[in-house]
C-alpha cells in the first residue's frame, strides 16, 4: 500500500468526475452492442453517482478500499474503477473505439448522445461528423425532418451541462453536508439558495457555514470528489466549479446574525427586493441585529415566517405581514395515490404488489392507471383486457383490508381530441387521467383545442402532466394554459402534479394559476414500480412552491368525498 501511495503522489489523482465519463463513455458504447440494456444503465446510474461523491476514487483505489459500498458500483464497475485508476485507461472502452467506425468514435466524445438515432441522422442528412451535425442542428433542419424532440436530444447532448435535477442535487447535498462537517469540521452548516426553495432545476448549489478558518476550509473543498476547481475566492465567499457539471458556492456566517444571512440568501431576487422594500436596505437592517434566527428576523418586522419554497417574490412578503400566509401542503397530508401503473401496461410490479406499497405508505387507497390501449410502446391495455381489470379490481378490493384499489387508466388523448377508450368501458372507471403522449408537433391552437375537446367528454376527470414537458430533455408541447385552466374549470376538470422528477409537470407558475381558478391539484407520482411511490415528496415541493393548501388538493381528500367530485 505505501508503494501505491507514493506511486499515487507521483502523478496527478484523477478525479471522480474524470473516471465518470470513462464509465458514460463505456455505456454510451455498450448501447451500440447487443448488451443487457441493465448492464448499460447500470454504468450510466454509477456514472451519475460518482459525480457526486465526496470520497477520492483515485484514493480509495490505492487504499484498496471496498468501492462497492456506494451506491450505484457492483463488483463489475469497481474493477473497471480500479482499471481505470492504476493504468489510466479501460480496456473494453479502448477495444469498443478500435472496432468502431471513426463516426461512432467521433459521437463517443459526447455520451449523453444516443448514437442510434445519431448514425440515423447522418444516414438521411448524408453529413458523418459532429460538426456537420452542430451545423445542420442550427440550420433547423434537423427539427424540420426528424421533429423537435430528436432536434432537442441533440442540443441537449452537445451542450455540456452544467445544470441537474432537484433529485440528483438531493444525493450531491447530502454529499456536500457531510463533507463539510466532518472533512472541514465547519459549526454549522445549511443549504441556501435555489436548492432550498426546492426549484426544479439547480445550476447552483449554496449552503452557508460557520467556522472558524475559511481559507482552511476552501482548502479542502478543492479535494472533494478527488479534485475540485475553485473558481474565485475571498475572506468569506469561495465559488467551486463541481465535476457534476453545477457551481458550489460557500458563504461564511457569523452565529450573530446567522438569521439574517439565511434570509438573504435563500429568497429569489424578486422576494429579496420585495422584503426589503419594507425592511429597508440590508446596512439598516444590521443594525437592528442580532438575527441568530429567522423567525427573530420576522417577529422584528412583524412578519409571519415564510416558508423557503414561498420565497419567489409573489405575494409572500405582504401576506406574512397580515398573517394570511397559506397553510403549505405536507407529505403527510397525502392520503392516496391516483396515477400509477401495474404490469398489465409497463409497470414493474402487479395491481396487488402495488396497492400493498401504498397501504404500507399508509394510503387509504391507490388508483390504478395503466395505459390505454394506443400507447402500444408502453404497453397499452387493449379493451377487452381492461373490462378483465376492472372485475379484477373489484374482487381484490373484496379480499384486501386497509386500501382501497381504484379503477382507473392514464387514457390518450387523440389527435382529434377524442379519448383512447369507449364511453361505455369510461363510465365503468371510478375516475380517469387523460394524458397526451403522441403529436407533440401540433401548433399551440391545435394543442390547446385537443385538450379542451377531450374535456368536454364527460368521463375526462384529470389532465395527466399537461405539456409533456421532460426537464433538461424537452421542452414540452405548446398549449394556452389560460384558456385550457377556463375550459378545466367550466366543465369540473382538475389537473395534475407529477410528482416524477424529470417531469414536475404542472410548474409551479401553472399550478398557482389553476389553483388561483379554483381547480383542484392532484399531486400524483405516475409509479412505476413500488419504491416510485417515494417521488411524492418532488409533487410536494412543486405544490408548495405554488402556494398550494391541503384544500387545493385532490388526494389530501378520503375516497368518499373525491369520488363525488369525480361525477359529472
Amino acid at each position: 500500500m505505501k508503494a501505491k501511495r507514493q506511486e499515487q503522489q507521483a502523478r496527478t489523482p484523477l478525479s471522480n468526475a474524470e473516471i465518470a465519463d470513462q464509465l458514460a463513455s463505456l455505456a454510451q458504447m455498450l448501447s451500440t452492442q447487443k448488451e443487457n440494456p441493465f448492464k448499460v444503465k447500470a454504468y450510466r446510474r454509477a456514472s451519475a453517482n460518482i459525480r457526486t461523491l465526496s470520497e477520492s476514487l483515485d484514493e480509495l483505489v490505492c487504499d484498496e478500499a471496498d468501492l462497492t459500498q456506494y451506491a450505484g458500483i457492483g463488483e463489475a464497475i469497481a474493477g473497471a474503477i480500479r482499471e481505470i485508476v492504476l493504468t489510466g485507461t479501460l480496456g473494453k472502452l479502448a477495444k469498443l473505439r478500435t472496432e468502431a467506425s471513426p463516426e461512432l468514435v467521433d459521437i463517443n466524445a459526447y455520451p449523453r448522445l444516443d448514437p442510434k438515432r445519431i448514425l440515423r441522422i447522418y444516414k438521411k442528412l448524408n453529413i458523418s461528423s459532429i460538426n456537420s451535425l452542430r451545423e445542420t442542428l442550427e440550420d433547423g433542419e434537423i427539427e424540420k425532418i426528424f421533429g423537435a424532440r430528436m432536434a432537442q436530444h441533440v442540443r441537449q447532448g452537445l451542450t455540456e451541462s452544467h445544470a441537474m435535477l432537484l433529485y440528483r442535487a438531493d444525493d450531491l447535498r447530502s454529499s456536500l453536508e457531510k463533507f463539510l462537517r466532518e472533512k472541514c469540521q465547519v459549526r454549522t452548516v445549511e443549504v441556501v439558495g435555489d436548492y432550498r426553495r426546492r426549484v426544479e432545476i439547480i445550476d447552483e448549489i449554496s449552503f452557508l457555514v460557520d467556522t472558524e478558518d475559511f481559507p482552511a476550509l476552501v482548502g479542502k473543498l478543492e479535494r472533494f470528489g478527488g479534485r475540485t476547481l475553485l473558481i474565485s475566492s475571498s475572506k468569506g465567499e469561495a465559488l467551486f466549479a463541481l465535476s457534476s457539471g453545477i457551481r458550489l458556492l460557500i458563504q461564511a456566517a457569523s452565529r450573530r446574525d446567522w438569521g439574517l444571512s439565511l434570509v438573504t440568501s435563500t429568497g429569489s431576487k424578486a422576494h429579496m427586493n420585495k422584503l426589503l422594500s419594507v425592511t429597508g436596505s440590508l446596512t439598516s437592517v444590521k443594525a437592528k441585529g442580532p438575527f441568530p434566527s429567522e423567525l427573530s428576523f420576522y417577529r422584528k418586522f412583524g412578519m409571519s415566517f415564510i416558508e423557503p419554497e414561498l420565497r419567489e417574490g409573489h405575494h409572500e412578503v405582504e401576506q406574512a405581514l397580515h398573517g394570511a400566509l397559506p397553510v403549505l401542503v405536507s407529505v403527510n397530508d397525502i392520503r392516496g395515490e391516483l396515477h400509477a401503473h401495474s404490469t398489465s401496461s409497463d409497470g414493474a410490479h402487479s395491481i396487488e404488489q402495488m396497492a400493498t406499497a401504498a397501504r404500507e405508505r399508509g394510503y387509504e387507497y391507490t388508483g390504478i392507471t395503466d395505459h390505454s390501449q394506443s400507447l402500444k410502446i408502453a404497453g397499452g391495455v387493449p379493451v377487452d383486457e381492461l373490462w378483465k381489470q376492472v372485475g379484477f379490481i373489484d374482487k381484490l378490493n373484496e379480499r384486501l383490508t386497509g386500501i382501497r384499489v381504484l379503477k382507473s387508466s392514464e387514457v390518450d388523448i387523440l389527435a382529434d381530441g377524442s379519448l383512447d377508450y369507449p364511453d361505455d368501458l369510461l363510465k365503468e372507471l371510478d375516475y380517469t387521467v387523460c394524458s397526451i403522449h403522441s403529436r407533440f408537433g401540433l401548433g399551440k391552437k391545435e394543442q390547446t383545442e385537443r385538450i379542451m375537446r377531450a374535456m368536454d367528454n364527460r368521463y375526462f376527470n384529470i389532465l395527466g402532466h399537461a405539456t409533456g414537458r421532460l426537464l433538461l430533455k424537452r421542452p414540452g408541447y405548446e398549449i394556452d394554459m389560460e384558456r385550457i385552466i377556463a375550459h378545466a374549470r367550466q366543465n369540473g376538470c382538475f389537473f395534475e402534479i407529477n410528482s416524477s422528477p424529470d417531469r414536475l409537470d404542472l410548474s409551479a407558475d401553472n399550478t398557482r394559476a389553476a389553483a388561483a381558478a379554483g381547480i383542484k391539484i392532484a399531486i400524483s407520482t405516475d409509479a412505476h414500480s413500488m419504491p416510485e411511490f417515494g417521488l411524492t415528496r418532488y409533487g410536494i415541493d412543486q405544490a408548495r412552491r405554488a402556494g398550494l393548501q391541503t384544500s387545493d388538493v385532490l388526494n389530501c381528500l378520503p375516497w368518499r368525498k373525491l369520488s363525488i367530485l369525480f361525477r359529472r
